[in-house]
């Protein structure tokens, strides 16, 4: 028989989804009170000694579990493989019907299979819940076809455990669905890098000039009020800008060593001392022998508080917020909200007692611009828990989820350890120098910006608008011998060549040039590259002037 004629012989059932549910609280189907004759005289009085052992080395060949049962579904038989999936000898299993052992069947679907079988056609359960002696369960496929012993005919349940195949199921299920989230987070996260850099640029002024402005006016102006609004709306947009870099984890952020204990307890203070937090009861078990890790003190900090925030505002007026942080080794790949890799960390877990989250929604929650606010609360940039994901991912971190809806959250945060010690924190430097710089930027406003910036510490300043023209001018310093004691690069710029093969064009002209590295995002392989050169540290756009005199400053001093 081939494939296909095959295939016209079977006949698919599937049980629906409640018929667990449903046999769990129902009764049995009554059965004949006659046993028929092969059941009470056994198999083995009804076939000869050679067709008998022939029939036994045939049901004990078979490698799915096999249950024999006459027309009305009483066991006859089974083979070894049903003892061993169902724990059950096969003298107990005699004194059980095909309704003990297959949840959600019923006298209805025995006689479709019934009928089906005396048309020569297969049967095939899809999906069944087979129940073992101790009362577990297992998922099973099963399929059903007849035999013949003596002059009755019979009913050969094959029973095979699909457990693990349902396991691995699930298993490719939740790594699609992470794939396709990864996808949409990268698909977001891009265009709102390339917006985000543009956006950084256009920032520079609006950051900088009211402290020019400022320092022209009288003090008794009203303007400096405007002004104060002003700078504070420039860096309240420059705040948004960048969590839309650090969801596109283009930002570059310098991280250090440090103690998220530290950060948390920073984040505790502002909620004891915030009025919308009066009826929040706050709750600190924080290790005391945390471990340190490596990263951005800011970001990590701004995780916190999207954490803190969304389960302040999950509570309403009254709750419990929880905050955790313990060492925690994990010896084998965890698959929970994300896949985890093994390895030392530090875990921080955020916990509420608010109105939890929907299951049908918790695949959403780190999307760009999703959010569950009511459109009569004030609305945030929908970005926040996007950005804490992006974040988390920078630090190399792994995020786990647990909710319940009416009883709460658990956001937990899996941090690498680092076994560096935290460096001490540099005291207060005067950042102002007389030396000469040249800075190198498509962007003319940018430059402007940052020489009326390093003309205010005391700088000679210089300007190039790309690569060529700064060439030009390093030979006209290589003439003189007096080349500009540091360059300000730009990382992205336009048509020809980016601020990487500059300073690579720049230190073939003067092998001692010294370099900072200023941008909207970092393309990462080029900023490594330009370190790699020996570029110094990279400056982010928007830069403000106490950014970057102490970049410069401390470019300039290193040796």
């Amino acid at each position: 028989m081939d494939h296909n004629e095959q295939s016209a012989r079977t006949v698919r059932i599937k049980l629906p989804p409640e018929a667990l549910e449903a046999s769990l609280s129902s009764k049995k189907p009554k059965l004949p009170s006659k046993v028929t004759e092969l059941s009470r005289e056994g198999i083995r009085t009804k076939l000869g000694a050679s067709e008998y052992t022939l029939y036994h080395e045939f049901l004990q060949g078979i490698y799915d579990a096999v249950l024999i049962t006459d027309w009305e579904g009483h066991i006859l038989d089974g083979n070894a493989r049903a003892t061993e999936f169902l724990r059950c000898e096969v003298r107990d299993l005699r004194s059980k019907t095909i309704f003990d052992i297959i949840y959600g069947f019923d006298a209805a679907i025995l006689q479709k299979i019934c009928t089906s079988l005396d048309r020569d056609q297969f049967t095939l359960i899809e999906e069944a819940y087979c129940r073992r002696k101790d009362q577990s369960l297992f998922t099973a496929e099963i399929a059903t076809n007849k035999l013949h012993l003596g002059y009755e005919k019979h009913i050969c349940f094959f029973v095979r455990d699909i457990t693990r195949r349902k396991q691995d199921e699930e298993l490719l299920r939740q790594t699609r669905d992470q794939l396709a989230r990864a996808e949409r987070l990268e698909m977001a996260g891009s265009i709102a890098g390339h917006i985000a850099h543009d956006f950084n640029n256009l920032l520079t002024p609006l950051v900088a000039y009211p402290e020019f402005i400022r320092a022209k006016l009288p003090a008794n102006s009203s303007a400096h009020a405007d002004l104060e609004v002003i700078a504070k709306t420039a860096q309240q947009m420059a705040e948004i800008n960048q969590q839309l870099l650090s969801l596109s984890r283009r930002a570059y952020h310098e991280q250090s060593v440090l103690n998220i204990n530290t950060i948390i307890e920073t984040e505790a203070a502002f909620l004891t001392r915030n009025e919308t937090t009066k009826g929040i009861r706050l709750e600190l078990d924080l290790e005391e022998n945390l471990l340190n890790m490596k990263g951005a003190p800011q970001q990590l900090l701004r995780v916190i508080q999207n954490l803190c925030q969304n389960a302040v505002e999950a509570m309403g007026p009254a709750g419990t917020l929880t905050i955790k942080t313990e060492n925690i080794y994990l010896d084998a790949l965890m698959n929970k909200y994300e896949f985890m890799t093994p390895g030392e960390y530090i875990k921080v877990s955020i916990s509420d007692t608010g109105h939890g989250i929907p299951m049908e929604i918790r695949d959403k929650i780190f999307d760009p611009f999703f959010t569950t606010r009511e459109a009569n609360k004030q609305r945030g940039s929908g970005l926040g828990m996007s950005v804490v994901r992006s974040i988390v991912k920078d630090h190399q971190g792994f995020i786990d989820l647990e909710s319940t809806v009416g009883v709460g959250t658990t956001f937990s945060l899996y941090f690498p350890t680092c076994r560096e010690e935290i460096t001490p924190v540099e005291p207060a430097r005067n950042y102002k120098g007389t030396e000469t710089i040249l800075i190198v930027d498509d962007d003319k406003i940018q430059i402007e910006v940052m020489t009326r910036l390093l003309q205010q510490v005391g700088y000679t300043v210089e300007s190039a608008l790309n690569g060529e023209d700064a060439l030009l001018l390093f030979a006209t310093h290589k003439a003189n011998d007096s080349f500009p004691s540091l360059v300000i690069l730009d990382m992205v710029m336009g048509e020809g060549m980016d601020g990487a093969q500059t300073y690579q064009e720049l230190k073939a002209v003067n092998p001692r040039q010294k370099a900072i590295i200023v941008s909207g995002y970092a393309e990462s392989p080029r900023i490594n590259l330009a370190q790699t050169l020996g570029a110094g540290t990279y400056l982010r756009k928007p830069v403000t002037l106490e950014k970057l005199s102490k970049a410069v400053r401390q470019e300039l001093d290193r040796i």
